[in-house]
């Protein structure tokens, strides 16, 4: 016999609410305030070579990611297939949050991409960042200027639009 929770629709209701303000509150950006990626260390997935992530110069696309997580798997291809399209024009970073390193290089192989990928051990990152879920995607302007921070999957186009304005704002 099934027990209904009189409360549940009032709790899925909020929690609805609350992840379209977040969802509005992450996704794109227009740069304007000056944000840029943060000083926290990453370590290379192969070369184990630690670097500080602010030190990455744009235009470049940023991509928050762990193996647990569905949407995260499913867009790595597509982002590899526009890394391969746009490399002479923007950098492709990938950075796995809290896993072993040796699993996140293991995924990485198995789906073939040849993008900079990094680790960050402790979720520094994202918490610099403020995400609260994965995937993320930051895109910086040639000034590293973060112009995009989306929050969820990206398919092809959505991040070619992102790649798109922050070359926008690096020309003007």
């Amino acid at each position: 016999r099934r027990h209904r929770r009189r409360d549940g629709p009032v709790i899925r209701v909020a929690g609805l609410i609350a992840a379209a303000a977040l969802t509005l509150a992450s996704c794109g950006g227009s740069g304007e305030s000056g944000e840029t990626l943060p000083d926290v260390d990453i370590t290379g997935l192969e070369s184990g070579d630690s670097i500080l992530l602010s030190d990455i110069e744009g235009p470049a696309v940023v991509n928050l990611w762990a193996t647990w997580c569905a949407p995260c798997r499913a867009e790595i291809p597509d982002f590899e297939e526009v890394h391969r399209a746009r490399r002479a024009e923007v950098r492709f970073v990938g950075i796995n949050v809290g896993e072993d390193p040796a699993v996140a290089a293991g995924f990485i192989e198995e789906v073939g991409a040849t993008y900079d990928q990094f680790a960050d051990l402790d979720g520094e990152v994202s918490t610099e960042l403020q995400a609260t879920s994965m995937p993320v995607t930051v895109v910086i302007d040639e000034d590293g200027v973060i112009t995009t921070r989306h929050l969820g999957p990206l398919d092809q186009q959505g991040l070619d639009e992102a790649i798109d304005e922050a070359l926008a704002v690096s020309s003007s």
